[in-house]
Formats: structure tokens, C-alpha cells, sequence
């Protein structure tokens, strides 16, 4: 090969490699793979005993990942309950998903295996873990042999507002509401008068709000306004405690260090969610001791709500992509190449909005009363923080000297042109708004759609100046 035929093809390989003109040949992108639903595996399933309110965690392979199905856990066996009563099991929960290697699955509300849900025992059997696709495909794990002991635990048998037609056991419910909580405790011998059980309830007064009556004075100087706060029930027969708002029973109160005295319950209602936030998760933490020191203890999880929330996952739709904008001058490599750097010189600002979809159905299958007056018209009269909800100021504009995505460097060859091109894209970022009632039931009022902006660079690279980008032409997507 002579060396003018040699310099011609390094010539053409450097202009098809550097951007070049419109005519020269860009090779497509590889084919997007196609997903697999594959049959997961279990490894591990520990530990080997568990309280109620306690989790499972569950490792192994191939785990369905949640943008393309379910993922389901099976415990198939056979329960030995303390009573030495045995029944057939066939119980099916939908774990949490960490990753594709690992499970966790929460033993709730009671003891599931068991035929009455409140004898200790032992669970003999295998767990089996099943990726549900949605495509519809479904992939069995291998029977994985698994051995697990009920250890002494609280039930609980009510958590839920004192007014209202609520099931016994809610999840959710909104701010300020009173609420009455009956705990009862197993694989403890029963309460009496020389071997009592003491329960101990503790809530946070930044989740709770927690007033007592206590002797003659002011209830609002005995409650804190951080911190703990534990209410002391000693019983002498049975298993069972509750608490209540607004009850009548006097019991042994402790702030913080401070043991205070017997003292009666005025209220008990769920706190107020931050101006940062638009829900917040509470919990309530019962502890059961006997006279011989053996005890249970348990969690309960609540998560209050404004009267609406806004449900956001991260996903983002394109809207329209606008015309290449050259954004620098063209830069020549001269003899020696040279290193090109972007920094924004010349913003540019877009504002963001608001819009929405609204269900209309919805006012009527919640709760009355449960929303606003006038809020189907003014969605911020829901109480959403918006900005929080999207994670970004709804009501900010946004500049490209703000992207990050805008940081841009390269390499100029000798003898090359290049020139900085920056593009504009309109995005809609769409979120669900979900209304609650008191007793945690959800009811989807429609979509908030903010149109935000993002800006995408590119470094163009050519022997022609300004060379052309390779950003893709102006289009639009949706109205």
C-alpha cells in the first residue's frame, strides 16, 4: 500500500469516527435487548425464628425487579402449634423487593400459619418464590426446604381511629385523628394478681400528639414537645391492653427519664406532617414483661396523610424536542489538536407548570367531608406539597446554567472544527394524586402533570466549520 493510499484511508477514518457531514454513514444503534422473565433461585431464608411484626429476609438469584412484574412468596408446609395441634399451610404474601438478590417479607398482623393466627409453633415446609411478569409469564424457584419458630410476640388486634366504621388493623389514616390501639400478648402465661404483665406503650411526641390530666395541673405542661413519651398498663388477668384518646383509665406516665406518676389520658391522635412532606410514617412500640422477665415487644407502623397526596415514581415524558441551538463558535484544533471544554455562557430559562386531570368520579366513593370545600378547583387547598412531591420548585424556573447534564468536554483533532450545540427538551413529569379517608382507604383523583425542561449537550466534530451536531432534529411527541 503506497503511503498517499495509506493517509487517504486514516483521513477517512478519522471523518467517519469525528461527526463528518451529513452524507457519511453512522452506524445504527444495537437492538434494545430483549427481557427474559428467568426462574429465581433461593439460597437463604433467615432467620429461623421470628416474632409477629419481625421480617424474613430471603436471598437468592433472578428476583423479578418491579418495572416488570411481581414477585410472590409461597410457604407451603405444615404449622405445629403450641398446643400440639397441627394444620396444613398454603400462604402466599407479596415481599419487598431490595434487589434481585433479596427479599424481606414482614410476619403480619398475627401469626399467619397458624389456623387461629395466635399460637406460637413451628412452621415445617419450603418456601417458594414466583416472578409474575407482566407480560403474563410466570417463573417457579425450586422448593427451598425452610424451618421457622414463632417466638412470644403482640398481636395486634385494633390500631385504628375511635370514630368511623375502620377495620380493626389499618395502615393509614390522616393527620389529627384519634386513635384507640388494643394489643394482646402471646406464648406469655396469663396476668393475676401475684404475676402480673406490664405493657409499655411509647410514642414520639414529634409523631403524636399526647395530653394527660394529671392532678390539677395544666395537661399541655406535662406533655413534651420532643421526644418520648411511655404510658405504663399493669394488668392482672389476661393478655390484653389497650389505650385509648379520651379514656378513662389512669396509667403510670414517663417522659423521657422522668418518671411522672399515674396520670389519665386525655388524647391520643396522630401529629401534623411537616411542611416538607406529604405523608409520614408513625409507630407505636408495645412491649409485654412478665414476672419472670420473659417478654414480646412489637412495632406498629402507621402513615398519616394529608386529605390528598401526590404519588410520584420518577417517571418523565418527553413532549416535544426543539431545533439544535449552536451555543459556542467554531473552534479550530489547529497543528496539535486541543482540549475543548463547555461552560454556559448564554442561559437560557424556562418556566415550569402545573396541570391536571382530574377524576371526577372520585368525589363521590370517598369519604364526605373528606375534602376541602372548593379543592377540585384548587388542588394547593388539598394541602400537597407539590415541590416536595416532584422533588424539585414547581413554582421556580428552570435554567440550563443550572443542568447538570450540561458538563461537556472533548478533543480536538489537528486540522479539525468543532462547536458546542446545546437542545432543548419539554418534559412532563407526571404524578398521581391520591385522595385518603381516616381509615387509610385510597382513591386515585386523577394526575398532576408539571412540564419542566432538561438540556442536552453535544460536541460537534468536523473539517468543515461550524461543523453539524449529531442531536436529533425538532419534534414534537404530545400537546
Amino acid at each position: 500500500m503506497t503511503r498517499t493510499t495509506l493517509t487517504a484511508l486514516v483521513a477517512s477514518l478519522i471523518l467517519s469516527s469525528c461527526g463528518g457531514t451529513e452524507e457519511d454513514y453512522i452506524e445504527p444503534p444495537p437492538p434494545a435487548p430483549t427481557w427474559e422473565n428467568k426462574k429465581p433461585l433461593v439460597m437463604v431464608a433467615s432467620p429461623g425464628s421470628l416474632a409477629v411484626g419481625e421480617k424474613l429476609t430471603i436471598l437468592g438469584q433472578d428476583f423479578l425487579d418491579k418495572g416488570h412484574g411481581n414477585v410472590v412468596v409461597r410457604f407451603k408446609g405444615t404449622f405445629f402449634n403450641s398446643e400440639g395441634e397441627t394444620n396444613a399451610v398454603d400462604y402466599q404474601a407479596i415481599p419487598e423487593i431490595l434487589n434481585s438478590g433479596k427479599l424481606r417479607w414482614n410476619l403480619w398482623p398475627n401469626v399467619v400459619f397458624d389456623r387461629t393466627g395466635d399460637h406460637l409453633g413451628r412452621f415445617v415446609g419450603h418456601v417458594i418464590v414466583l416472578n409474575q411478569g407482566n407480560d403474563g409469564s410466570q417463573k417457579f424457584s425450586e422448593p427451598f426446604p425452610f424451618s421457622l419458630d414463632i417466638k412470644p410476640s403482640i398481636i395486634p388486634r385494633a390500631a385504628r381511629p375511635t370514630t368511623g366504621a375502620c377495620s380493626s388493623v389499618i395502615s393509614d389514616t390522616l393527620e389529627g385523628q384519634p386513635m384507640m390501639f388494643v394489643a394482646e400478648v402471646i406464648g406469655l402465661r396469663p396476668a393475676s394478681q401475684d404475676n402480673p404483665i406490664t405493657f409499655y406503650w411509647s410514642f414520639m411526641a414529634e409523631q403524636w400528639k399526647v395530653t394527660f390530666t394529671y392532678n390539677t395541673l395544666n395537661p399541655s405542661s406535662v406533655a413534651p414537645k420532643t421526644g418520648s413519651v411511655m404510658l405504663e398498663d399493669k394488668i392482672t388477668s389476661g393478655t390484653v391492653s389497650s389505650i385509648a384518646d379520651g379514656g378513662d383509665r389512669n396509667f403510670l406516665l414517663k417522659v423521657g427519664s422522668d418518671l411522672i406518676g399515674s396520670t389519665g389520658l386525655k388524647e391520643l391522635r396522630t401529629g401534623a406532617i411537616p411542611a416538607e412532606g406529604n405523608n409520614m410514617p408513625i409507630t407505636v412500640n408495645v412491649a409485654a414483661v412478665d414476672s419472670s422477665g420473659k417478654q414480646a415487644k412489637i412495632s406498629i407502623k402507621v402513615v398519616i396523610h394529608h386529605k390528598a397526596d401526590l404519588v410520584y415514581d420518577g417517571v418523565s415524558v418527553l413532549a416535544e424536542r426543539f431545533a439544535p441551538q449552536m451555543v459556542s463558535d467554531c473552534m479550530p484544533g489547529g497543528d496539535i489538536g486541543r482540549d475543548v471544554n463547555y461552560h454556559e455562557a448564554t442561559s437560557e430559562s424556562r418556566a415550569r407548570t402545573m396541570s391536571f386531570n382530574w377524576n371526577v368520579s372520585a368525589g363521590g366513593s370517598v369519604n364526605p367531608g373528606a375534602f376541602l370545600p372548593g379543592s377540585w378547583n384548587n388542588p394547593w387547598a388539598l394541602g400537597i406539597n407539590f415541590s416536595v412531591g416532584f422533588g424539585v420548585n414547581v413554582n421556580e424556573h428552570a435554567s440550563s446554567d443550572q443542568s447538570h447534564s450540561l458538563s461537556i468536554n472533548g478533543h480536538l483533532l489537528p486540522g479539525e472544527y468543532g462547536a458546542f450545540y446545546r437542545q432543548t427538551s419539554k418534559v412532563y413529569r407526571i404524578g398521581q394524586l391520591m385522595g385518603f379517608t381516616a381509615c387509610g382507604q385510597a382513591v386515585k383523583l386523577g394526575e398532576a402533570i408539571l412540564t419542566d425542561w432538561m438540556w442536552t449537550p453535544d460536541l460537534a466534530t468536523g473539517y468543515n466549520c461550524p461543523p453539524p451536531t449529531q442531536l436529533q432534529p425538532a419534534q414534537k411527541f404530545r400537546d
